[in-house]
């Protein structure tokens, strides 16, 4: 569909990569890996036909439609949220005023009985098209604006008054109702919550066009993209698999180098010191410049690039035993708006706590009681007489001086660091070289927010309190984060969208939604599958428990003919003792289980259907992990019929399943 032939890209004197080679596919799921700044978006650019190639060509199959999200500056035009939205679906009105056109033609008496056929068929072929999707437009448009985070009350909103972030959701809802043949999308999670990025991984996934991404989001690689281009030493290789297998695959593949790199070397250092001992001897100097020519013609192996490891060490204050925060029956409202209703929650000393939930749920408010720096209605907020707070809060690159340099402003929280120290640190999170003596005052708002992160870090604390701090970091950065809030040995209590810091970091999670906050004792994946009851976690649901047993049904891997019949009747009747609420027929003894699959089979349809327009993701992935485990064994049920042997006729003790999604 579209295709980049040998492609070089240069800005000024810097080469971004050479005689590149790309293709994308119809259905292809593809990653854009690398560096900041090392080309991820210009390819991007490339294909939308934004940019031209220094040389080389971009060739887009014809009638290819392509859809471009870029990171920042989306063009809406003068309407409301709604009517910008309804813009996708402006070649209705095309086709409309084509039908108009033909209701007046079919009015001539004097047309011949052949044209007018042709007119009437090209009406009924219009009417069609214009009744499958016009009619449904509006409703449409409405439901994906609220499964991208927009609320009924934001549909009337004047598109230009709105912020960058809003403006970008805006078009990527606009783009995705349009459905093009190819979706390019530029980190399209940074202005999403939770809730709309697992809702955008899941009509991504079912897209039937191509996608191309770059993303921050590791879960959202993992769970869509099919290969990944990754960006190296002004090159882009191409890894099959998700982002995880990449980053195996990649390992691997530099400590072969390193290895190839090693030998060399080793040869070439026995090589000139043969050289340096016998180029001096008439009798030896023609086999030393023979090996010296072969040096010369030697194609050196070069070391793999690995990025610096800087290790943060945090600046900590005395250890909190015990509690370290204590939130009694704590309420916040904001007008009529109650955004937090009799919330209770216990943070142990040392503990790390992570927030999670929709925009607009009361994250920040609660952070923000946390942290001091609002009281509450009602309730009592309490930390203990040691706790030293450090907090980045959102908005917090406004009280920088902006006279100051990126050097200066983060020297001015981490004292106690060295400068080289500290241009290490401004390193790692994306201010290397030159840009630790701009001034803050011409800093854009990412870079601002970055620098208020490393403050924030830096500042001697026993308390750490961190609002979203993943928005404007890269996936290196991010890791570089991650392992430097691994160290921290004080208590941690941080709100993210990004569910991969969710898993990693939290000892505990907390659901914040509807006014209330729901602890449950493990980390977001836990607590995804749970269903939440205000005040408390609720019991292991059963939910869980069979995401547990489909996670061991993959691990053990599918189940193979030999396997199937050779399972103990015993055992199977063991098994079919038990009632399953997702067995396929709901009775465990039923005489012809493939029927009952396929029967249970069409159910999921349906129900799954159901739960992507009710947006219960959860229920989602459950069925869909269920549909898997099932086709795996209609399939092995199938064989075990056509090859005879013990047929399942013979076996009416047998289960039909044991469904583990």
């Amino acid at each position: 569909m579209i295709s980049l032939s040998n492609v070089t890209m240069e800005f000024g004197t810097q080469e971004l990569y050479r005689d590149v080679n790309l293709f994308v596919g119809p259905e292809d799921r593809i990653g854009l890996a690398g560096a900041n700044g090392s080309g991820k978006s210009t390819i991007l650019k490339l294909m939308s036909g934004e940019l031209e190639p220094t040389r080389g060509s971009v060739d887009k199959r014809r009638g290819t439609c392509v859809g471009y999200l870029p990171q920042t500056g989306a063009v809406v035009g003068e309407r409301t949220v709604l009517e910008e939205a309804l813009t996708a679906f402006k070649h209705l009105d095309d086709v409309q005023a084509e039908m108009i056109e033909l209701e007046h033609r079919m009015k001539d008496a004097d047309m011949p009985a052949a044209e007018l056929q042709e007119v009437l068929d090209r009406y009924s072929i219009l009417q069609h098209h214009f009744g499958h999707e016009a009619y449904d437009r509006e409703s449409r448009a409405e439901k994906m604006l609220m499964s991208l985070g927009f609320a009924e009350e934001d549909f009337h909103k004047q598109c230009r008054t709105q912020s960058g972030g809003f403006q970008v959701r805006l078009a990527l809802a606009r783009m995705l109702l349009e459905e093009p043949d190819v979706l390019l999308l530029d980190e399209p999670t940074n202005y999403l919550d939770i809730r709309s990025i697992e809702w955008l991984q899941e009509y991504l996934t079912a897209f039937k066009g191509a996608v191309v991404l770059i993303a921050h989001d590791r879960y959202l690689l993992d769970a869509l993209v099919q290969k990944v281009w990754a960006i190296e030493s002004h090159k882009v290789f191409i890894f099959p698999g998700n982002y995880s297998k990449y980053l195996s695959d990649r390992v691997q593949r530099d400590e072969r180098q390193f290895t190839k790199f090693e030998e060399q070397q080793q040869f070439i250092k026995r090589t000139e010191q043969f050289i340096a001992q016998y180029k001096g001897r008439k009798d030896t100097a023609p086999r030393a410049m023979s090996r010296q020519k072969m040096l010369d013609k030697l194609e050196r192996v070069e070391a793999p690039e690995t990025a610096p490891a800087i290790r943060i060490r945090f600046p900590e204050s005395d250890v909190v035993y015990g509690k370290a925060v204590d939130l009694r029956s704590v309420s916040k409202s904001f007008g009529p708006k109650q955004v937090l209703q009799d919330v209770n929650l216990v943070v142990g000393g040392g503990e790390k706590i992570g927030l999670f939930g929709a925009n607009g749920q009361g994250k920040t408010t609660l952070l923000r009681i946390i942290a001091g720096k609002l009281e509450p209605d009602s309730g009592e907020a309490w930390t203990s007489q040691k706790t030293q707070v450090a907090y980045y809060e959102q908005g917090a690159e406004e009280t920088i001086d902006p006279d100051l340099t990126v050097l200066q402003a983060a020297s001015e929280a981490g004292a106690c660091f060295t400068e080289n120290e500290m241009k290490g640190i401004l390193g790692t999170f994306l201010f290397p070289g030159d840009t630790i003596d701009k001034k803050v005052s011409v800093l854009s708002g990412g870079e601002r927010s970055r620098l208020a992160i490393i403050r924030a870090l830096l500042t001697p604390s026993n308390l750490l309190i961190l609002d979203e701090p993943t928005n404007h970091l890269d996936i290196q950065s991010r890791e570089i984060l991650f392992e430097a809030i691994r160290r921290y040995q004080r208590t941690v209590i941080f709100a993210a969208h990004d569910r991969f810091m969710l898993d990693e970091l939290a000892d505990k999670t907390v659901r914040v939604e509807g006014g209330h906050a729901a602890l449950f004792p493990g980390n977001y994946s836990y607590a995804a599958g749970r269903v939440v009851k205000h005040g408390a976690a609720s019991p292991k649901s059963e939910v869980q428990r069979t995401k547990q047993d489909g996670q061991r049904a993959k691990d053990r891997g599918p189940r193979t003919k030999h396997e199937v019949r050779s399972q103990k009747p015993e055992a199977r009747s063991q098994k079919s003792g038990a009632p399953n609420r997702h067995s396929p027929t709901g009775n465990r003894q039923s005489a012809d289980p493939v029927s009952a699959i396929e029967q249970r089979l069409r159910q999921i349809e349906t129900e799954h259907e159901a739960a992507r327009q009710a947006m219960d993701f959860n229920r989602v992935r459950e069925l869909t992990d269920e549909r898997k485990y099932l086709e795996g064994e209609l399939q092995a049920r199938k064989a075990d019929q056509v090859e005879g042997g013990e047929g399942l006729e013979a076996r009416p003790e047998t289960p039909p399943v044991a469904c583990r999604p």
